[in-house]
């Protein structure tokens, strides 16, 4: 009876160590940990920015649905420095959120990545490309899963960017934190829920979104993309492909 009692314990013990899942905060002013799931209830403590969260894979609270920059997310129950309240889900990463000083994407998967071997460069020569008929793709793989990929050819270039498990909000906020495009998505940029249209004197930029629909109804987000026409034409995306998300850039004149 001990010994189905102790086997008992042990799997409840590894059943709840698996009932927990890793979050980074990534909200730069520190993330509000609230007594209450509403941004008017009582700040028990600020989550600096970059830190550990266990979020519980079962959450014993109703879900509470919270809209806020754009982004659809939820209040989630968290224990936090021995307190426990609310977090909004919008503001956490599944990875560690970027270092001070990260400027790009793929300096950002060397931070929480090893890579695996080095790149695969492949050149190509052909006069149909461009008028150099010249053009490099330089692909590095990491042990997450992760992809870089960057085309460079004539007056032209493109980088692709494949991240296992992440949504298309997170890697919308990812973009913003990091700020390697300011002149697409600026760190205070909501993330878009319609098409839209924003004019400069340099160049128009057009926000195009693509939506998921059920029973003809519009449901979430699975494509943005971003076209910017300031001398160089600039078109950014994020989208789905299966269990990856991808972000794709690509500049040109």
């Amino acid at each position: 009876m001990k010994r189905i009692t102790l086997l008992i314990l042990s799997f409840l013990i590894c059943l709840f160590s698996f009932s927990q899942q890793t979050y980074y905060a990534a909200a730069k002013a520190g993330l509000s940990l609230r007594e209450q799931p509403s941004t008017n209830a009582k700040v028990l403590d600020k989550i600096p920015y970059g830190e550990k969260i266990s979020v519980p894979t079962v959450d014993t609270f109703p879900p509470v649905a919270i809209s806020t920059e754009g982004f659809n997310g939820f209040w989630w129950h968290v224990n936090y420095n021995g307190k426990s309240g609310f977090i909004v889900s919008s503001y956490v990463l599944p990875l560690p959120s970027p270092k001070a000083g990260t400027k790009t994407l793929k300096d950002y998967f060397t931070q929480v990545s090893s890579v695996i071997g080095d790149p695969l460069v492949i050149k190509k020569t052909d006069l149909s490309l461009n008028e150099m008929g010249e053009s490099t793709l330089t692909k590095q793989f990491y042990k997450n899963g992760m992809e870089w990929h960057r085309w460079e050819g004539y007056e032209s270039a493109s980088e692709l960017c494949l991240l296992p498990d992440l949504t298309i909000e997170q890697c919308f906020l990812l973009v913003r934190l990091i700020g390697q495009y300011p002149e697409l998505i600026s760190d205070k940029d909501i993330f878009p829920s319609k098409n839209s249209t924003i004019k400069n004197p340099t160049g128009d930029k057009t926000i195009e979104v693509e939506r998921e629909k059920y029973d003809g109804k519009a449901g979430p987000v699975n494509k943005i993309k971003i076209i910017s026409a300031q001398g160089a034409v600039t078109e950014f995306e994020i989208y789905l492909l299966d269990t990856q998300a991808v972000i794709f850039w690509s500049s040109g004149v």
